[in-house]
């Protein structure tokens, strides 16, 4: 699928599309930078494109641990879904406890 996809974005640049689901396929091949190279690309293209800001936010939150770089993302995405997204938005929630979970711990060791 990675080469599929490569040939695709290499005839069509322009397509967000092509990116984000090279993306999603580096993704599934633990290619985790090129993953994120993808999904910028895809959103340099069309700064609107839900699923990449919300595979961006994926990638940084579940693959990367990032979650401060995962909660903007997340937070874009949800402000773009017509509706909300009931699963981000428990998301989002799990990333503001473990933040307040982390800064306990951390008062704790002083």
């Amino acid at each position: 699928a990675v080469a599929a996809l490569e040939q695709a974005v290499r005839v069509s640049p322009s397509q967000a599309q092509f990116h984000n689901q090279l993306g999603i396929a580096y993704r599934h091949h633990g290619q985790f930078s090129k993953a994120r190279s993808a999904y910028e690309r895809a959103i340099d293209l069309d700064a609107n494109y839900g699923a990449a800001i919300l595979n961006l936010g994926i990638l940084h939150d579940i693959y990367l641990g990032e979650g401060a770089k995962a909660m903007p993302l997340y937070e874009r995405y949800l402000a773009l879904a017509p509706g909300g997204d009931p699963t981000v938005t428990k998301w989002v929630a799990d990333l503001k406890n473990r933040k307040v979970a982390a800064n306990a711990k951390a008062k704790e060791k002083e």
